[in-house]
């Protein structure tokens, strides 16, 4: 490829260097960090579509989930024995490439060598990036098939091939097919026919090139109308987004005032220099590219600042696109701008501005990585990811080793547990664990939550087995047992919630007498 090809000899060496800074950052302690609730949904998806493919290929549909991500999970399930790594192997693979298609975009908008090497580190160190790229979420798989469809229109903008129109198109369609927001970067990507100029004629002629290549993304997104359960995509929208009218009645003014909060996610997540540079390329000579960028980020923003009902910071990783791009381009300018400036103090100062800035954003990504890497329990989240990945339920604190003791003693005995849940963290996350595994003395079944009673259905099935546990969070369990039937618990950090495994064969099991 050009791209490739136009590397001095020199940056092959860089190349290696960022690879490597690449693998050993986002290698080591990948399953640190407990499986999240989310994880352990798609884990289990794919390993039921493993087990069954005729039943449950299309399956995630009926939860409002396209399937993409999913079925790039199941290689790696058969590849490495255990599954939370798989399945993060998976992402860290993805921002493998993420990290070259991102250097790529720098150079096709006009960044020279500096702007592509800042983009390159910075997509491997920003903690939104280094975060999801060491996750099995769907949110890195869409930002790279987001960021190939932008690839591609900037491609197709310069040249006549109807290659790129087919790139970008197909990139767009199987962002679509990874997760449902991709759809809310339509409009940001038909901007794209402003750059470069701003003749009418040539305005109308990139637009049309770019809507074809829409047309053939989301023609590729409708071919999912052949499955029956296609319908079901979007029956779980009222639990994400308010409804219309509800907005329209006011709900849009109170979403608009957590904008601070929203903001704060995303100097959390990409350092408040990155996040704040874009509005200093304005004033540098690419401020066309600049506010195509800022608009791309704000149109993908607006939706879900407006209608979004749960709005986890993971929502807005895909504009880190945007964001880290712009970034960088700004830094290039600054950098360069300390040789054009003639008075000595005026130069000095811009260069220590530039490093300093350079220095704020290093340090503050390397804090996150080391505590993910040495101490997860106290990785600095913002608040909300905080009681996600931490404190709260969808936390898999615990779990592994549950499934480990479960399966010794389902060694010498038959073992049932009840666990809190019908999916998700519990029993969705001790399930992944037991997957191809010989499970014919275990009985594994969730009973919902919270837990005030243990079902007269898993109390009929477990009676005849040997052990009986219930696996449930502290602040869930609502039924009073004996605190000496309290088998192990599993504590969160700051005080949070725990995870305990109770015995509970008296409760099911007939008296003797």
């Amino acid at each position: 490829m050009k791209f490739l090809k136009s590397l001095k000899v020199k940056s092959y060496w860089l190349i290696i260097g960022l690879i490597g800074l690449y693998l050993v950052t986002h290698l080591i302690g990948l399953t640190a960090l407990p499986v999240f609730a989310d994880e352990s949904i798609y884990i289990r998806w794919a390993q039921l579509i493993m087990d069954e493919p005729a039943r449950y290929l299309f399956f995630p549909l009926n939860d409002g989930k396209t399937p993409l991500f999913i079925w790039s999970l199941i290689p790696f399930q058969y590849l490495f024995a255990d599954q939370l790594f798989a399945a993060r192997f998976v992402s860290m693979l993805v921002g493998l490439f993420q990290v070259g298609v991102m250097t790529w975009l720098a150079k096709e908008l006009g960044g020279k060598r500096k702007a592509q090497i800042l983009t390159a580190l910075f997509t491997i160190i920003l903690p939104f990036w280094y975060f999801h790229h060491r996750m099995a979420l769907m949110d890195s798989m869409l930002t790279l098939w987001l960021s190939l469809t932008l690839l591609g229109i900037l491609k197709l903008l310069k040249t006549k091939k109807i290659f790129w129109i087919l790139v970008s198109g197909f990139s767009f369609g199987l962002a679509m097919w990874t997760k449902l927001p991709a759809i809310l970067f339509a409009p940001a990507f038909i901007l794209w026919s402003l750059v470069f100029d701003f003749s009418w004629q040539r305005v109308l002629e990139r637009a049309v090139k770019i809507l074809c290549a829409l047309a053939i993304g989301f023609l590729l997104f409708l071919s999912l109308k052949l499955n029956p359960a296609f319908g079901q995509l979007f029956s779980r929208g009222g639990d994400f987004l308010y409804p219309l009218n509800e907005v329209l009645a006011g709900r849009w003014w109170a979403n608009v005032l957590q904008i601070p909060k929203y903001l704060g996610y995303l100097g959390t997540y990409l350092t408040w220099p990155v996040l704040l540079l874009p509005l200093f390329g304005l004033y540098t000579k690419q401020r066309k590219i600049h506010v195509l960028l800022l608009l791309s980020t704000f149109s993908f923003l607006l939706p879900i600042i407006i209608m979004g009902k749960p709005v986890y910071p993971r929502y807005f990783m895909p504009v880190s696109l945007f964001i880290t791009l712009s970034a960088a381009l700004t830094l290039e300018s600054l950098f360069e701008q300390v040789k054009k400036l003639k008075k000595l103090t005026s130069s000095v100062a811009l260069a220590t501005f530039n490093a300093l800035l350079m220095a704020v954003i290093i340090n503050s990504a390397f804090i996150f990585i080391l505590y993910s890497l040495f101490s997860f329990n106290h990785t600095p989240f913002a608040a909300a990811d905080q009681e996600q990945y931490l404190h709260e339920w969808s936390s898999g604190h615990g779990i592994k080793e549950v499934t480990e003791f479960i399966q010794s003693q389902a060694q010498t005995q038959t073992v049932a547990v009840a666990t809190e849940g019908s999916f998700g963290t519990l029993p969705d996350g001790v399930l992944l664990y037991l997957h191809d595994q010989d499970v014919s003395n275990i009985y594994v079944e969730g009973i919902g939550q919270p837990v005030a009673s243990i079902s007269p259905k898993f109390i009929e099935r477990a009676k005849d087995y040997d052990a009986v546990y219930l696996l449930v969070n502290s602040h869930r369990l609502k039924m009073s047992l004996p605190v000496q039937d309290l088998v192990a618990e599993y504590p969160r950090p700051q005080g949070a919630p725990s995870l305990q495994l109770w015995e509970i064969g008296n409760l099911v099991k007939p008296q003797q007498f």
